[in-house]
């Protein structure tokens, strides 16, 4: 049975510690002692100083274990390996002077995941934080999948911006063989987030999952992000949030509140920086333990800054014990475990709060007799119009496009300069169902919105009766839409005045499947002309609502853009690129396995590319029984052609010249986006005695419009920037010889590396650089790939990215030996235990590295010695390090030759030489104040002050330790 710890007041202001054992009084003073040495040493810095952590742990394992031994007794009765911390009367005492207080509230803060018996961290127990007292009915466990919400927030002026679609892939590849009903909310909004959860049962979901940007606000950092007339506290937990249009929302733990009604999932893990640590020095509880305050029975949180990979590392342990039908603590447990076992520094930063309830296990394991199965249930059906002809995605089912949206309903508000959006892109991105996830979130913030939709030809006869129709309650409202002698614009005009001013019935009107109004000889020549008679119609919609400075707003979503054929109007213009690997994955997630593995062997997501609604017609073939492979292939193919041939793909590219295809071709070459800048350098030669060289933009606004090459912006204001789909790869193959389709490549190549790396100096777009390396492989372009690839790589093992760094640098390595790739691999070889990988790709890099590169050869000498030091090969270490050190002083390398040196004083410390490791210290400390490096001179310093303390010599080592903190601080 686990031990419980109760702190609970004594008399005159003192804190009494009771167990299973006994009662001991606890030393108030030397308690706020250790909360000031936590809050200074631990909660103010963002490394993990391993020295540091062991002296706060056994300070905390002494506190519980006593004289008597209490701790110790525990733990050799205990197989559980769990401690309860009842925080519940400490956390809600009053009345309490000043600094009783702060010692009262700061033991929830204190970071008893650090406990350390004098040998070795406690890592097999888990201690839980109870700071609230709950007599509510317990839920039982459920025989079914578990059930997570997961919800998203990264608005986009907040850096860094979050590779959310990363964790929830994780989540879900962790769980793929114990699978769990994940719903995803896609805004990023806490008032979205209430809507979807009142459209399920009360307690259906069992775990919340919230990832984002945690802060502790003040008004002095924070109070920017505040709208005009909402206030928070200072040293309130918040979360970063979005509202409707993406900008940043301060949600506190009493908005989450109002969103789950009291009535929360029975587990919520917040994945944000700060979110399970205490504020103000500890004396305002953490948004963890705030929310356990508010009625949530379990919440998890990090106290700290967290590591993305340490994020994503507990994330996944910790759902796949849930699903598997592990307690709640033991999950937590499980994901401790693997942090530490994948060598996590930051492991220690996991928090658990908790309420009275006895909460054991959420779900049961899989095969359990009679468990409910996770079954696909087809999402409801949903229209864009109120005839039902089109079809659109569900709330449900509607993934990905947060970005696009924003943006759309940023120009649908009132106090928006436009009156309305275009949407465009090729058949199947989700234009309509864009337009009807806008309608919805339109008409859900003013329900006073009448919505008209308008499908295929517009001309004035069926606008009019449109109108009207909707609009037929109100019997006026006929007759100025048809009153004679006025205009279009003029009818419109006062029709506006009317629904508006009168009514207050603005109108939300969408014309859908535009591209029906342009005719098919101007599609084929590449003008894009609409009919006159929609011109005119368009033209006086766009001008009315101007004009009246009108509340009703427009939709159009339409194939083609081309600016210049549209009437004069203040309309957004946006181009849906296609959907990311991310949003496809959730399209197809809820599919049986035997379909997910035939989408997989066929590379049917690749051949989508992005379109949802292409992914759906191939979807319809494999879900076929009885197809043998090749018939599989010739019904894929089947599919692709017909959807092409609704799409006029075949004939868009039939009706191309020549020099046409093969700039086009050309184009393909890229994945990512690019450029007219980038284009222009795509120039096909001319042939021995053919043509002229084609102007490569000339032909670029013919295929945009046509839709074979697409157009889409990331962020306002970006320049466009140009792709060519995937669908269309395997028609322009024969388009190049093989001579030729290698020739751009390189060129391709050349020109990205250039405009994406060269001209930006020291900054650059990491997808933008994969996609570099990605061209420079397959042109057979070395040195650029060996250029972009060690920085690439040596940023992602400087960020913990170890195995993406090692993947990377096999790649790269195909094309030959480098010595800067060699020593970056070898570097995520050490961390990750491939010691002797790293050996010999340290030792290859040193026969690879040119003569005259003295400081490479120094920074390798120097990291193998590290490697033989970490595995007690002290001598070959201390050697090598003095090879170092000799190149370093050769080429007046002072930075260089201040880590050696610092170095070989930590040797000669681990062999008792403290007298020449002080000596050691002392010269890198005066190379390091030299060249101002004062993260090296506290880290110096610190060490000193250790050999000093070893010594005896307290006073001095207690001085050392001080100046080493200022400079921290």
């Amino acid at each position: 049975m686990p031990l419980s710890f109760s702190f609970a007041l004594g008399q005159n202001q003192t804190f009494d510690l009771r167990c299973n054992y006994g009662t001991r009084r606890l030393d108030t003073t030397a308690l706020a002692s250790l909360i000031n040495l936590c809050e200074e040493k631990y909660y103010s810095s963002n490394y993990n100083d391993a020295s540091q952590l062991k002296r706060i742990g056994q300070q905390l394992y002494q506190w519980l274990d006593g004289k008597e031994g209490w701790l110790r007794q525990a733990l050799e009765s205990d197989s559980e390996g769990r401690i309860y911390l009842d925080l519940i009367k400490t956390s809600e005492a009053q009345a309490l002077n000043p600094e009783t207080q702060k010692v009262a509230l700061g033991l929830a803060h204190l970071p008893w995941e650090l406990l350390h018996n004098g040998t070795v961290f406690l890592h097999n127990i888990l201690p839980v934080r109870t700071v609230q007292q709950c007599q509510q009915d317990v839920i039982v466990v459920q025989n079914r999948p578990l059930r997570l919400l997961f919800m998203a927030t990264s608005p986009e002026d907040i850096k860094p911006i979050l590779d959310y679609e990363q964790e929830e892939a994780n989540i879900l590849e962790a769980t793929k063989k114990q699978p769990l009903a994940l719903v995803v909310e896609e805004s990023g909004s806490v008032e979205e987030l209430k809507n979807l959860v009142q459209s399920y049962q009360e307690e259906h979901f069992d775990v919340f999952h919230l990832t984002g940007h945690g802060v502790i606000y003040t008004e002095q950092d924070y109070g920017y992000l505040l709208p005009e007339g909402k206030k928070i506290t200072d040293y309130t937990p918040c979360f970063i949030t979005e509202d409707e249009v993406g900008n940043v929302e301060l949600t506190t733990a009493e908005d989450l509140g109002k969103v789950f009604k009291k009535r929360f999932p029975r587990v919520i893990f917040l994945s944000g920086c700060h979110t399970g640590q205490g504020a103000n020095q500890g004396t305002v509880p953490s948004m963890a333990q705030a929310l356990v305050k508010a009625g949530a029975g379990v919440v998890l949180g990090w106290a700290r800054p967290v590591f993305d990979r340490t994020g994503i590392i507990a994330a996944k342990s910790f759902y796949l014990a849930l699903a598997t039908g592990a307690t709640v603590e033991d999950a937590v447990k499980a994901a401790q475990l693997e942090m530490i076992e994948q060598e996590c520094s930051d492991w220690h930063l996991l928090r658990i709060y908790r309420d009275t309830r006895p909460i054991e296990k959420l779900v049961t394991p899989l095969r359990t007799n009679k468990r409910e199965k996770l079954t696909y249930t087809p999402p409801e059906r949903e229209f864009l119009d109120e005839n039902s002809l089109v079809k659109v995605a569900s709330r449900r089912e509607f993934v990905g496009r947060r970005r696009p949206l924003q943006r759309c309903l940023k120009a649908l508000q009132e106090t928006s300069d436009n009156i309305g959006v275009f949407i465009a892109g090729m058949g199947g991105l989700g234009k309509s169902s864009l337009a009807a996830r806008l309608c919805t979130r339109v008409q859900s913030q003013r329900e006073n919105f009448q919505r008209v939709v308008l499908i295929g030809v517009v001309d004035e006869v069926g606008l009019l009766n449109k109108l009207a129709n909707k609009y037929q309650r109100y019997a006026d409202v006929p007759g100025l839409l048809n009153e004679p002698g006025v205009s279009l614009q003029g009818r419109l005009q006062n029709f506006f005045d009317v629904i508006e001013d009168n009514y207050n019935q603005p109108l939300l009107l969408v014309l859908d499947d535009f591209e029906q109004n342009i005719p098919q000889g101007n599609i084929e020549d590449g003008s894009l002309r609409m009919t006159a008679e929609t011109y005119r119609v368009l033209e006086a919609l766009c001008a009315a609502l101007a004009e009246n400075q009108a509340e009703s707003r427009l939709i159009v979503t339409c194939r083609y853009l081309k600016e210049d054929t549209l009437p004069p109007h203040s309309l957004h213009l946006e181009s849906l690129a296609a959907m990311g690997k991310g949003d496809i994955n959730k399209i197809v997630r809820d599919l049986d396995e035997r379909v997910k593995q035939q989408i997989q062997q066929q590379r049917l997501i690749n051949i989508a590319d992005g379109n949802p609604r292409l992914l759906k017609w191939l979807l319809d073939v494999v879900k076929q029984p009885g197809i043998v492979e090749d018939e599989l292939l010739s019904q894929l193919e089947a599919v692709e052609l017909k959807f092409r041939e609704n799409i006029l793909a075949q004939a868009l590219l039939a009706g191309l010249e020549e020099e046409e295809k093969e700039f086009l071709a050309r184009l393909s070459v890229f994945l990512l986006p690019v450029t007219q800048e980038i284009i222009k350098n795509l120039s096909p030669n001319p042939s021995a005695a053919s043509r002229e060289p084609l102007n490569a933009l000339s032909c670029l606004p013919k295929l945009v419009s046509l839709s074979l090459v697409e157009s889409a912006t990331t962020y306002e204001q970006q320049q466009p920037e140009y792709r060519v789909t995937r669908i269309l790869e395997s028609l322009l193959q024969s388009v190049l010889t093989k001579e030729e389709w290698q020739t751009t490549r390189k060129v391709a190549t050349q020109s990205i590396y250039k405009t994406w790396w060269e001209d930006r100096e020291n900054t650059y777009n990491e997808e933008q650089a994969r996609e570099i390396i990605r061209l420079a492989l397959l042109a057979q372009e070395p040195e650029i790939s060996f250029t972009v690839g060690d920085i690439i790589a040596t940023n992602w093992v400087n960020s913990s990215r170890y195995l993406e760094a090692l993947e990377l640098c096999k790649e790269i390595l195909q094309l030959g030996k480098d010595y800067r790739i060699l020593g970056t691999i070898a570097r995520a070889e050490h961390i990750l235990g491939f010691v002797a990988e790293a050996l010999r790709h340290y030792q290859t890099a040193l026969e690879f590295c040119p003569e005259d590169n003295f400081k490479e050869k120094a920074i390798t000498l120097h990291n193998i010695a590290d490697l033989k030091a970490q595995q007690g090969e002290l001598e070959e270490a201390m050697a090598l390090y003095q090879q170092s050190l000799q190149i370093q002083e050769s080429i007046n390398d002072v930075g260089g030759k201040a880590t050696t040196l610092h170095n070989i004083a930590q040797l000669k410390a681990q062999q008792g030489e403290l007298e020449e490791a002080l000596a050691l210290y002392q010269q890198s400390l005066q190379i390091e104040e030299s060249i101002n490096n004062v993260r090296g001179k506290a880290t110096t310093l610190h060490n000193i002050a250790n050999l000093k303390a070893q010594q005896g010599e307290l006073e001095e080592a207690l001085a050392l330790y001080q100046q080493s903190l200022q400079i921290e601080e």
